[in-house]
Parts: structure tokens; sequence; C-alpha cells
């Protein structure tokens, strides 16, 4: 009897390791194709590029925050199958780079944006677009909001939301961190404005 309930538990446990190390190799083998998709997406701006051929999602962009040693690429439509895979943009919210009404890209604090709890105002980062153009931004806030708080959206400016609190036993709070950012002016902007004033 012994032997038979080893045998099962050693079954059981190969299984439990077998699928854990399929969803790791799912995992690293869904950020190479996004990575490799967004490199595609760059050369061709009006398409929109999907990572793997039955994605219902395509790459939109691509976020790099240097003091935090983070480089994301950002999938359209923030689906909880989306952000399984990467931070995403939440269609409902303004165009990424728009400066009439506010962006926003949500990700999942155990992953992708888990980097946010260590984030302080006034950092730096930039986000590019599918067209090339790079926009830089600085961090103006952080709050934590309740889940159904979106008035923010109202005004201009980046916003990147997460599940809070980080490291929580419970899934599915009702908080949110949010991280306010607003766009800077692109350099030849600012020498252009330079040059109108001397």
């Amino acid at each position: 009897m012994k032997a038979v309930i080893g045998a099962i538990l050693l079954i059981v446990g190969l299984a439990l390791l077998g699928h854990g190390s399929y969803m790791q190799a799912k995992a690293w083998l869904a950020q190479h194709l996004i990575e490799q998709a967004w490199q595609v997406a760059l050369t061709t701006p009006e398409q929109q590029v999907k990572p793997w051929f039955y994605a219902d999602s395509y790459v939109t962009a691509q976020l790099n925050w240097p003091s935090q040693k983070q480089t994301l690429t950002i999938l359209a439509g923030a689906s909880g199958r989306n952000l399984a895979f990467a931070p995403s943009h939440f269609l409902a919210s303004a165009e990424l780079g728009s400066e009439q009404a506010g962006v926003l890209i949500a990700g999942h604090n155990d992953t992708h944006f888990a980097f946010l709890q260590k984030v302080n105002v006034g950092e730096q980062f930039s986000l590019q677009t599918q067209n090339g153009q790079i926009d830089r931004y600085r961090v103006r806030g952080i709050a934590v909001i309740h889940q159904s708080q979106y008035d923010f959206l109202a005004h201009k400016g980046l916003y990147l939301l997460t599940c809070y609190p980080f490291d929580s036993l419970a899934s599915g709070t009702e908080l949110r961190l949010l991280v306010s950012a607003d766009k800077l002016p692109s350099p030849a902007s600012v020498l252009s404005m330079s040059t109108t004033n001397s």
C-alpha cells in the first residue's frame, strides 16, 4: 500500500513540476515573441502586428524606464488575457501620446509592473509608439485609489495602473496604485523656444 501511495505522489509531483516548467517556458516564449513583434511593428507602422498568429491583440508601444532598468513592450487592450503577457493600453482612454486627455496603461503588480512600488516622483522615462516617435515623461504623482475611480482620465497625462497592495495574500483587491506622469517638451521644441526668445 505504501508503495502505491508513494508512486501516486511521485506521479502527481512530476505532473506539477512539468506543468510549472511548461508555464515558465510559455511565459519566456511569449516575451520573446512580443519583443520580436515590436521590432517588426517599428518597420511597419501602419500594420497591427500580433505577437503570435492567434493573438487577439497587437504590440503598440514600448516603455523604457532607465532608472528602474525596465523596458516593456505594450499590448493594445487591457484584457485579463493580455495583462498575463504584458502591460496593456486601456483602449477606452486616449490614444498613446495624446495631449488632450489621459492615457492609461495597466499591468500586474507581481510581474511587469512590480517595479512601480519603487518609483519616485520626479523620475523620468520614455514611451515609444509604433510610428517611431519617442515621448519623454516625468512622474508627477503617486496615489492609491479605488478601482472604480477613472475620473483622472479627464486630465491629460500618462497613467500607469496596477493592483495594490503589493505582495498581498488576497487577490482581487479593490485598491489600485496610480502613477501619473506629464509629457516633457521634446528637445526640438525646447531648442525652438530658446532660439525664438533670444
